[in-house]
């Protein structure tokens, strides 16, 4: 299924995975809006373990409602609907090498609030995957996760990307707890503020600097007028796979806004 649209578009498209709920829908709109500000492509994912030649009527409603709500968000914009058999988090994961990232809603059908397609998706998927929440963000600033690791260094590169295609303010979050450690936590954050600044010259950056035991906590803090917030995956590995750190689990399961997890191998374009 594809828009009205004729003009070319750049780049890997933005995949969202759909299942049919509330927030699936809320996710192809978020991923509508994303894909129109990154000039791509939109694809529409339904995946089952049933075969895909005997597709539920189930599984072509979760396609054209999701499809429908992209359409409200961005009439023009060129949509791809695809449906495939197998595990919905794998073939979320396997897509993700070839997107440019993934939206996904934070609560699906049978699922606890956090399920484990989104559990799956944030921690394995080679692209930046939003988990998005039912309610629709409003416009406000990037927060950002900071710290010294690659994780943390590709989710500024991402937050502050994000920050350029809104034309919004960036606001890198630095946590710390032990008072000996203070001196070097404002370093580390004026030394990647300087430079995120001289990377991107034109984004309004409000640095902020928080004392708290709990990093997840002392994050969530600063999202009050969040539209979009960036942590980097931090994850370890589980029987080979990997899973999501603590921090980041914390931050997927309690932000009220879109929550972008980002993979250490992210590179800004």
């Amino acid at each position: 299924m594809a828009g009205t649209g004729t003009e070319p578009v750049r780049g890997k498209p933005v995949l969202v995975g759909v299942d049919g709920s509330q927030g699936a829908i809320v996710a192809a709109g978020w991923a509508a809006e994303e894909a129109v500000l990154r000039r791509a492509d939109l694809d529409i994912l339904w995946a089952s373990g049933t075969s895909v030649k005997r597709m539920s009527a189930f599984g072509r409603r979760c396609l054209h409602d999701a499809s429908t709500a992209a359409a409200r968000v961005a009439p023009e914009l060129r949509r791809h609907c695809v449906a495939e058999s197998g595990d919905p988090a794998e073939r979320l994961i396997k897509r993700s090498a070839t997107s440019a990232l993934i939206a996904i809603g934070a609560g699906g059908h049978g699922q606890a609030f956090l399920g484990g397609v989104v559990r799956a998706v944030a921690a394995r998927a080679a692209a930046p995957a939003v988990v998005v929440r039912t309610t629709a963000p409003a416009p406000g600033e990037i927060v950002v996760g900071v710290d010294d690791s690659p994780a943390g260094d590709a989710a500024l590169a991402f937050a502050a990307e994000s920050a350029v295609l809104r034309g919004r303010p960036l606001v890198p979050v630095l946590v710390w707890y032990d008072i000996e450690t203070e001196s070097g936590a404002r370093r580390l954050l004026d030394e990647r503020v300087r430079i995120t600044a001289e990377s991107w010259p034109k984004i309004e950056i409000r640095p902020r600097l928080v004392r708290d035991r709990d990093r997840a906590l002392g994050l969530l803090g600063e999202t009050d007028d969040a539209e979009l917030i960036v942590i980097g995956s931090h994850g370890r590995r589980l029987h080979t796979r990997p899973i999501l750190g603590i921090t980041s689990h914390e931050v997927l399961e309690r932000a009220r806004s879109p929550v972008a997890v980002i993979p250490a191998t992210f590179r800004s374009s």
